[in-house]
């Protein structure tokens, strides 16, 4: 059997991996969600979760962030490498582990090819901002 953990690694946690995606600008919208994604450099993806305090009381946003990191374990071997992809989490009552795996099978990789075919899309430039900023 296969490991299907969820190690540090496999996370995005650092805010200028955040912003990086963010400032991408590639999207989509899962209905109780948004998706983005950024190209990581790596050889494996990487989940971020967004969630604010208006989705809920903090019994119900540690439920649907629990969701999300199952449902992205379980289906890692079909996410894209070498992409972060972040999940903005709209308020909505929390559904079940299938609907958010699907979601996950359905957006994740169309995005992630995205991301991939455009990767220098919202690096973050070494004096702190993006590229798309110095451009304008």
């Amino acid at each position: 059997m296969a490991d299907l953990g969820f190690p540090s690694r496999m996370r995005v946690r650092l805010d200028r991996d955040f912003r990086r995606a963010y400032s991408a600008r590639l999207r989509r919208d899962l209905g109780f969600a948004s998706m983005l994604a950024a190209a990581n450099g790596l050889q494996h993806p990487r989940l971020g979760i967004s969630i604010g305090r208006r989705v809920g009381t903090a019994v119900r946003r540690n439920r649907i962030k629990r969701l999300l990191r199952v449902a992205f374990r379980l289906e890692q071997r079909g996410m894209p490498a070498g992409v972060d992809l972040i999940v903005q989490v709209r308020p909505h009552e929390p559904r079940t582990l299938q609907d958010y795996r699907e979601a996950l099978l359905r957006h994740a990789p169309p995005l992630g090819e995205l991301a991939l075919k455009a990767p220098d899309r919202g690096r973050i430039h070494p004096m702190g901002g993006s590229e798309a900023a110095d451009e304008a």
